[in-house]
């Protein structure tokens, strides 16, 4: 069983989407043909493989508008980078969100605004 998270952080989604998977293996060249998608899941195995990522970066620069979700181990700590690069919601097993309450979630979502390069620069303090 999955779990969705939602871009405020919460556990749940009522809404409903036809995703188009794609694996965060597939070449950026290839998104092009997935621009009228009306929602992608980007699926990949590791938290360490920034990959899904990237292309939800380049999904976005290219003019997509639809839904994307991250379908994979993502930590909390990782949420707002993912927010921040375009993804929209995050799908990961129950058993990690076991591990990773809600709470954390939640926690991590308001993160998106300021960081520490902002800090350190006296912009966000």
């Amino acid at each position: 069983m999955t779990i969705v998270i939602n871009n405020q952080g919460g556990f749940g989604n009522t809404e409903a989407f036809e995703f188009v998977d794609i694996d965060a293996s597939i070449k950026p060249s290839d998104l092009d043909e997935l621009r009228y998608a009306s929602a992608i899941r980007i699926v990949f195995g590791s938290c360490a493989d920034g990959r899904f990522l990237t292309l939800a970066r380049q999904l976005r620069l290219r003019g997509y508008s639809g839904h994307i979700r991250a379908a994979g181990p993502l930590l909390p700590d990782q949420f707002p980078m993912a927010l921040k690069l375009g993804i929209d919601s995050v799908e990961i097993s129950s058993e990690q969100a076991a591990r990773c309450t809600e709470d954390q979630w939640i926690a991590h979502a308001s993160r998106t605004e300021g960081n520490y390069q902002h800090r350190l620069a006296g912009l966000n303090v």
